[in-house]
């Protein structure tokens, strides 16, 4: 599966972990304040202690997956949304209008293909222009905040 969200550790402190999430893809939807999205997102640091917890393919589970969760997962919360909901046409659109702005037609398929399939991309590889939110996990556990450190990042096709 691809990639949905690129996660930051931005603060942990207190037993809780504080993450940055920004939407690399416009199928990353609404981020969740669900136990088991936080599940997924903390298990991404830790994939085998998962499986050895919750059981084989737990993570894409979500009978599994959220019984595991809700003994694990105290609290979370979604605060500093930005750029949600997000309007995927809109953000084409405004794509397009650059292309145009730039002299590009789109009648000439071609060009126009491949400049869109860039500004996409590049619209994607900037934080400031995606869907992101901050998410504030308090495990019940906090041995699962182990090995997480401002400043770390990953990317993750957590859902939920």
């Amino acid at each position: 599966m691809a990639s949905l969200w690129r996660v930051r550790v931005t603060r942990v402190s207190g037993g809780t972990v504080e993450l940055t999430l920004s939407a690399v893809h416009p199928d990353a939807g609404e981020p969740s304040a669900s136990a088991a999205f936080a599940m997924r997102l903390l298990a991404d640091t830790d994939p085998e202690r998962l499986e050895r917890e919750a059981g084989p393919g737990a993570y894409w589970d979500p009978v599994a997956l959220a019984a595991y969760a809700d003994r694990v997962i105290a609290a979370v919360s979604v605060t500093a949304r930005h750029r949600l909901p997000f309007d995927e046409g809109a953000a084409r659109r405004a794509v397009e209008d650059g292309l145009r702005a730039r002299g590009l037609d789109p009648a000439d398929a071609a060009a126009w293909q491949a400049a869109f399939l860039e500004a996409w991309s590049a619209l994607w590889q900037d934080p400031d222009r995606v869907p992101s939110v901050v998410l504030e996990i308090e495990p019940a556990d906090p041995s699962w905040l182990a090995g997480t450190v401002p400043g770390r990042e990953w990317d993750t096709a957590a859902y939920g």
